[in-house]
Parts: structure tokens; C-alpha cells; sequence
């Protein structure tokens, strides 16, 4: 049967609060929500029950096949559904993971891709997702542990466009403990994804072995952390714009021009030069945007065979410009 109590739960507060902040969502004639079986997407899709009706919500499942468990999760997802009176659309996803490349990584973005397909089969103007407030956490600490600068401290934004839809994640302000503890005093059965507790992963181990410890030093470290990543964000913002504008003086229709990317300072030199490759859809870790703006700085006495091999393209030097070329589809890889 149908749970009726979603409406006194921590995930339905939260997502009352996000909803009045966001009337675009708050109105969407059909809302999906990414549902994995675990607890966290389990009190998510309960409180989208509650707030807009098993007519406007729409489940959605992916299955990367990642582990022994995948089909459980599926048929879990399937039968969960059915009781609530709720739809649900699935997508099986084969992953192709090349070496050098993480596999968690490749199995978020497949996921983005296989969830906004989904969504627009099913007429969803937006996806919920689940993330929460110790996820963003750890994200901060991930990104932190690999020296990132503000745009990846900034952690996970509440919103987002990926693959032209919108992604909305309602839940930040809740921790794992407070879903948890109302499913099962609700009596609510969710599945537990190993994934979560394999030492394997970096993520598992901040989790079980970091964040006790951080608790115990600074009790309210949620609020702190994230009160943190979103100065950060308001960092990147402003960083971006400054950028935006520096590429504005730099771009032509055939591509950089050398002597004005030159006439900026190395690091905004090397924002400028990020913000372009991300417009087409590349990313360049700091160390080697770094040297390419170096070598910039030197083009104006030689560096004239200046290249830069990228997964899907090559950056060149052509007389006074810099340019980005496309691998052929029959390149890609090589």
C-alpha cells in the first residue's frame, strides 16, 4: 500500500522549502526522480509523492551493472514502484571505461545522459536527485584532498542543466542519519549499496573513517563545510565573469588571439584559456592549463609548433592564433 505519512518526514520539509525557493519546479506538470532503491532516493521520491502526486512523478532508474546486486536493485525499484502507484522508467547502461579513467566517475556522467533520455521520454521538465548534505560534505573534502580551486570546492550546486535538463537537488540541508531513522521508524524497506561501505573507494573511507572524526572535533561541520563551499561558489561566480570578459577581448571567429591572451596575467590567462576549452567541452586539469598559458607567454619570441593533444581534439598554435581542433570521429582515442 501506498505510504501516507511522506508528509512528516525530513526529505518532504526539505523539499518544501526548495520548492518554494524554485517555482519553475514547484509548477512542472511532471517531475522525475532519480531512484536507485537505496534510502536516500527512497525518502526523496516518497516526499515527491506527497508534495505533487503519483500522477506527476515519474521514477527513474538507472542500471550501470556495476555490481552482483544490480538486477536486486532493479526488481527492488520495479516492486517498490508498483506499490506506490507510481511510474517508473528504467535504462541499462553499459559502460565503456578507458584506461587512466576512473570508473565512478564515467559511471556519473553515463548516468546524467541515461537520466535526461529518460526524463524527456517521460515528458520531465526537471530530475530530483538525492544527494544530501553529507554527500556534499564529502564532496568538499574529495575536492579539497586533489587541490582543487573554487569552482570545485563550491561542491554540488542545488541546481543544474545537463544534457538541456534541468537536475535539482532538494535535499542539502539533510543529513544521511535524519532520512534513515524516519524510514525505518516509518517501516519503509530500502535497499544498502555496497558501494557505499567498499574501502575501495575514496568517498566510502571519508565516510567511515573521516567524518567520525571530524564530528567529534566540530559538531555542526555540516552547516560550517557548507556554509564554506557556498563562498566558494560566490568565488567562482566572480571568477567566471572575469573571465567571461577577458575571453570576450581574446576570441575571434577563427580562434584565440595570442598577442591578447598574452596581455593578461598568467592566472587569468589560464581562467580564460579553462573557460574556452569548457565551451567546447573539454576539461584541463590546472597543471596543464598552466603550461599552456606559459607557453602563451612565450609565443611572442618563438613556441612556434605549440600543440596540445586533448582526449576528443587538439589545441594548436596557427600563426598568431590559438585553435581548438575537433578529433575526426575515426580519430577519437588514437
Amino acid at each position: 500500500m501506498p505510504l501516507r505519512a511522506a508528509s512528516a518526514g525530513p526529505a518532504h520539509a526539505a523539499l518544501q522549502r526548495f520548492i518554494a525557493q524554485h517555482a519553475d519546479i514547484a509548477q512542472a506538470a511532471r517531475v522525475g526522480v532519480a531512484f536507485s532503491g537505496g534510502a536516500d532516493s527512497t525518502a526523496l521520491l516518497l516526499a515527491a509523492l506527497s508534495a505533487w502526486g503519483a500522477q506527476r512523478v515519474c521514477a527513474l532508474h538507472v542500471n550501470h551493472g556495476l555490481q552482483p546486486a544490480a538486477a536486486e536493485f532493479s526488481r527492488h525499484v520495479q516492486a517498490f514502484c508498483a506499490r506506490q502507484g507510481v511510474a517508473c522508467a528504467q535504462a541499462d547502461v553499459q559502460l565503456a571505461v578507458q584506461r587512466g579513467q576512473s570508473v565512478e566517475e564515467q559511471a556519473r556522467l553515463a548516468r546524467y545522459a541515461a537520466l535526461a533520455d529518460l526524463a524527456r521520454q517521460q515528458r520531465c521538465t526537471v530530475v530530483l536527485l538525492a544527494q544530501h548534505g553529507d554527500d556534499q560534505v564529502e564532496s568538499l573534502l574529495l575536492a579539497l584532498l586533489r587541490g582543487a580551486g573554487p569552482r570545485g570546492l563550491a561542491a554540488m550546486p542545488d541546481c543544474l542543466q545537463r544534457h538541456d535538463m534541468l537536475f535539482a537537488r532538494p535535499l542539502l540541508a539533510c543529513s544521511a542519519a535524519e532520512l534513515r531513522a524516519w524510514l525505518q521508524q516509518q517501516g519503509v524497506e530500502y535497499l544498502h549499496d555496497p558501494m557505499n561501505t567498499d574501502p575501495a573507494y575514496r568517498r566510502s573511507r571519508i565516510r567511515a573513517e573521516l567524518l567520525p572524526v571530524i564530528a567529534r572535533l566540530e559538531p555542526g561541520y555540516r552547516q560550517t563545510l557548507q556554509r564554506s563551499a557556498a563562498l566558494c561558489a560566490t568565488a567562482d561566480r566572480l571568477i567566471q565573469h572575469l573571465a567571461a570578459d577577458d575571453l570576450r577581448r581574446c576570441i575571434t571567429p577563427q580562434g584565440l588571439d595570442l598577442a591578447a591572451l598574452r596581455q593578461l596575467d598568467p592566472a587569468r590567462r589560464c581562467e580564460a584559456l579553462r573557460l574556452w576549452l569548457r565551451q567546447r567541452g573539454q576539461r584541463l586539469d590546472r597543471a596543464r592549463t598552466e603550461e599552456l598559458a606559459r607557453q602563451i607567454g612565450h609565443t611572442a619570441r618563438g613556441a612556434h609548433r605549440l600543440t596540445l593533444r586533448l582526449p576528443h581534439g587538439e589545441v594548436r598554435r596557427e600563426g598568431g592564433l590559438l585553435r581548438f581542433v575537433p578529433c575526426r570521429a575515426g580519430n577519437r582515442g588514437e
